[in-house]
């Protein structure tokens, strides 16, 4: 079973996140901080990661920073779902290392057939 880890402090969209994961039979483990993330990524290596791009301690960008220097998760998938998913910051975060970026409101559908 793929472990994923998702980032979002807007507790609407997380437990839109969550019903949508438990349909489709994906354990997710949710955190509204970017630390929670990067934390539980040094204990046990996520299969992919999911990031709002603004955090209320770090950013996504920032988060996926330091996810990628933790040991084993060099290349651990990211993906940003964002408000801010103009083409410049879309651009700039696959620049960065992100497998993909949805903007804000995005489809459920999409992101869980990009898990599948």
């Amino acid at each position: 079973m793929k472990r994923i880890l998702v980032a979002e402090d807007d507790l609407v969209i997380s437990k839109l996140y969550q019903i949508h994961f438990q349909r489709n039979r994906i354990h997710g483990c949710f955190f509204t901080t970017g630390a929670g993330v990067i934390a539980s990524a040094k204990h046990e290596r996520p299969d992919l990661v999911i990031l709002d791009f603004e955090l209320p301690d770090l950013s996504g960008p920032k988060v996926m920073a330091e996810l990628h220097a933790i040991p084993g998760c060099e290349n651990v998938p990211v993906v940003f779902i964002t408000g801010r998913a103009t083409p410049a910051v879309v651009d700039n975060l696959r620049q960065a290392g992100a497998r993909e970026v949805f903007g804000k409101p995005f489809s459920p559908i999409h992101l869980i057939q990009l898990i599948g």
